[in-house]
């Protein structure tokens, strides 16, 4: 990979899904969280444990689970970096928004920090038939990866700190 130190994709996905289950209250639940990854409770709690470690996620055994400030930062830069991979596929590209929302899923853990910039720069041109409201191309600019490269842990910016 670019990166030195990058947290995993895996533990990228879990903040993900958790940012996306949260409730009015900003909290989830080990079976909530199962259900939307497919995987057993089991799993779901040695994760949270590991992202625990890492102050990315707060767990109440038998409880809920919260992201933390951290985590939070984490998921919003993968949330962006996921919706850039897939505005480039169906606005630029052309592929289905089925087929890119899958191909951007893998990709946003992958994607590097040079590469991500020149998709925003393309998404950012103008083209004969605007594909993408004025404001949702605005959204996908602004600050990529605050959250996770402040940690160090940022995939996508290739700065690295906490291990």
């Amino acid at each position: 990979m670019h990166r030195d130190n990058p947290i995993s994709s895996t533990h990228e996905m879990y903040l993900k899904v958790l940012h996306e289950a949260r409730g009015e209250h900003g909290v989830s639940r080990v079976g909530d969280l199962a259900r939307r990854l497919d995987v057993s409770p089991g799993t779901v709690s040695s994760v949270l444990k590991k992202l625990e470690r890492m102050h990315l996620v707060e767990h109440e055994r038998y409880g809920f689970v919260s992201l933390t400030a951290d985590g939070s930062g984490v998921a919003s830069c993968v949330i962006r970096r996921f919706e850039t991979v897939r505005a480039l596929l169906v606005d630029v590209l052309g592929v289905s928004p089925e087929t890119a929302a899958i191909d951007a899923c893998m990709m946003e853990h992958a994607v590097s920090p040079e590469t991500l910039e020149r998709m925003q720069e393309l998404l950012a041109r103008p083209r004969r038939r605007p594909a993408r409201p004025p404001g949702a191309r605005r959204r996908l600019r602004r600050n990529l990866c605050d959250g996770c490269a402040r940690l160090g842990v940022c995939r996508a910016s290739g700065e690295t700190g906490r291990g």
